[in-house]
């Protein structure tokens, strides 16, 4: 469960924000539909790894990012459901990924210190 691994390194992440927020109340997500990243995991292995740090009541927001292509055969933009979907003009397995494989704190959000 590789989920817990980035849910320890996000926290480690948000607790350097400590110096200048006194709490943060809001963590973006982006979560590529091909990140291999199980949403429901994460979110569970976040509030074992936020429980005692200034993170602990933020509100965790996870945008979707679908996947998206170019064949590099035909040129068609495309949304593939998995890795392997060939173009669906074409046919061909020759793509660049345009999104849709990443994951990323897209933002943190808090109060500022008393």
């Amino acid at each position: 469960m590789h989920e817990l691994s980035l849910a320890i390194e996000i926290a480690d992440m948000l607790q350097a924000h400590a110096h200048e927020l006194s709490r943060i109340t809001r963590v973006t997500l982006d979560i590529g539909t091909l990140s291999c990243v199980d949403e429901a995991a994460l979110r569970t292995a976040l509030s074992a790894a936020l429980h005692g740090t200034l993170a602990e009541q933020a509100d965790l927001v996870v945008q979707t990012i679908e996947a998206r292509a170019d064949c590099q055969d035909c040129g068609q933009h495309f949304s593939p459901a998995s890795r392997i979907d060939p173009c669906p003009a074409c046919g061909s397995f020759h793509k660049a990924w345009l999104a849709g494989q990443d994951f990323k704190v897209r933002s943190v959000e808090g109060l500022p210190p008393s």
